[in-house]
């Protein structure tokens, strides 16, 4: 990345095409406009998936991401909650029957699950739960998918668990998830911790804002 860090606290008011979007180093968007809390590809699931394989992975891993679902909903109080896709990352198990409880806990706030390919529960699951599940969520300028898309709107998904690469005076280097805007379309970090990451190539256009220790780094592409 070129240019000089801009160290911008743990949330950012972005104004972005007459929106205005607080960008949280939790991770996730909360959308003014529209009341909604956006985040993506949490992966429930995905340490018992690894454990049924015989690598012992915590449980708490994914209960740390729901308390901090919990967090956010307590800062922002939205209307609705956007899960961009990769909701769940396999079949049936002990995170799916948490995440359950929590959903249902939230009655009051709707959730919209925008299917991505690991979302690939039967009907009967997501009936136990207060959630919608749809192909893409459309607002005013944006469109909300689980993969970018082509489309005429700006499009903003996730998938790709974007991440950039910072490097200091020494060479080292620290890959850090962020977000990515485009003149086109934009993309957020995986929500959840259990999820690895991959390394984008903004363009010098781009608007990205890296995480670190809980803090919000603006850069230049």
């Amino acid at each position: 990345m070129k240019g000089s860090p801009e160290l911008l606290g743990a949330n950012y008011k972005f104004q972005f095409l007459d929106q205005e979007f607080v960008l949280d180093a939790d991770r996730a968007i909360y959308w003014q406009e529209d009341k909604s809390l956006i985040v993506a590809d949490l992966h429930l699931g995905k340490a018992g998936h690894f454990r049924k394989h015989g690598v012992p992975i915590p449980r708490q891993v994914h209960i740390t991401d729901l308390q901090k679902m919990n967090s956010l909903i307590n800062r922002y109080q939205p209307e609705k909650i956007l899960f961009l896709g990769d909701l769940f990352h396999s079949d049936n198990n002990e995170e799916w029957m948490d995440f359950i409880e929590w959903s249902n806990h939230h009655s009051g706030i709707q959730q919209l699950l925008i299917e991505g390919n690991h979302d690939i529960l039967d009907e009967g699951s997501y009936l136990q739960t207060r959630m919608k599940v749809v192909d893409e969520y459309q607002n005013g300028p944006f469109l909300l998918t689980h993969e970018e898309v082509k489309t005429d709107l700006y499009n903003i998904s996730g998938h790709v668990h974007p991440c950039v690469r910072l490097h200091g005076i020494a060479r080292q280097g620290a890959r850090l998830p962020c977000f990515q805007f485009g003149k086109q379309k934009g993309l957020i970090p995986a929500f959840g911790e259990f999820t690895g990451s991959h390394p984008i190539r903004p363009l010098k256009t781009d608007r990205i804002f890296a995480i670190a220790e809980g803090q919000l780094i603006g850069l230049v592409g």
